[in-house]
């Protein structure tokens, strides 16, 4: 389905990035995964390549405002310019609303909003320019439209990449860009295993529609139908993947 393409995913080094990176992979497309954990990333690298896939690895850190052009300038000279963008990378730092401080705040939003935003526009400049009609899928959170409490920055953060994919998508679909949010709910990935096992964990778990998290391959399906090129005419969408936990919180 996507042989020929190269797919650009950030945040590959674990969780759902890692799997995404595997699963475009799987398909045809040639992976370029960025993360701060390089070492990581080579154990993805060679996990794609063995299964007979290609991928390279590029080390890139979202806080840091100039890291978006050297990691697209640094994929286009070794891959090609991208033709999927994965905005897989970003944080979350619990905290309650009145607590919260300004360094987290700016933190979360350099992270899950301005590094995308950038990435996006990067890319954008470029497929305009050759007349190539890329693929954007930003990944938000079903907390885009329904919050939670201890994490105001972080459901803002991914309520501001929800209409900055509405925007990017009404702007640029008469280039043939489509731009799409994905919207995960709980999904279980190293960094919450052991959150699900405590008794706040499983209080939780206790209040959804059905008492169970995801895996990251819950998303694959999704993922794919987001970024197949027959789904041409699906743009500006945010698609919730959630086994309907939102509408319980």
């Amino acid at each position: 389905m996507l042989d020929g393409k190269v797919a650009l995913v950030t945040g590959a080094s674990s969780g759902l990035g890692y799997q995404f990176a595997k699963t475009l992979a799987a398909e045809g497309a040639t992976v370029a995964i960025a993360a701060r954990g390089i070492h990581k990333l080579n154990a993805l690298v060679s996990d794609i390549t063995e299964n007979g896939g290609s991928a390279f690895a590029f080390s890139f850190d979202a806080i840091d405002p100039e890291a978006p052009e050297t990691l697209i300038s640094a994929v286009a000279a070794q891959c090609g310019v991208p033709d999927i963008l994965i905005n897989n990378a970003g944080i979350s730092l619990p905290a309650r609303a009145h607590k919260a401080s300004l360094e987290q705040f700016e933190q979360t939003m350099a992270v899950n909003v301005r590094a995308p935003w950038q990435l996006s526009q990067l890319c954008a400049e470029r497929w305009i320019e050759t007349q190539t009609q890329g693929c954007i899928v930003n990944v938000s959170s079903m907390l885009f439209r329904r919050v939670g409490k201890g994490v105001s920055l972080y459901s803002m953060s991914k309520a501001a990449i929800r209409h900055l994919t509405a925007s990017h998508a009404l702007e640029w679909a008469r280039y043939g860009i489509r731009v799409n949010a994905l919207c995960p709910g709980y999904i279980k990935t190293a960094i919450n295993a052991d959150f699900w096992e405590t008794d706040q964990g499983k209080a939780e778990l206790a209040k959804l529609p059905r008492p169970r998290v995801g895996v990251p391959e819950d998303l694959d399906s999704a993922l794919l139908f987001l970024v197949d090129p027959r789904s041409h005419f699906v743009n500006g969408e945010a698609l919730t993947v959630d086994d309907a936990q939102s509408w319980a919180i």
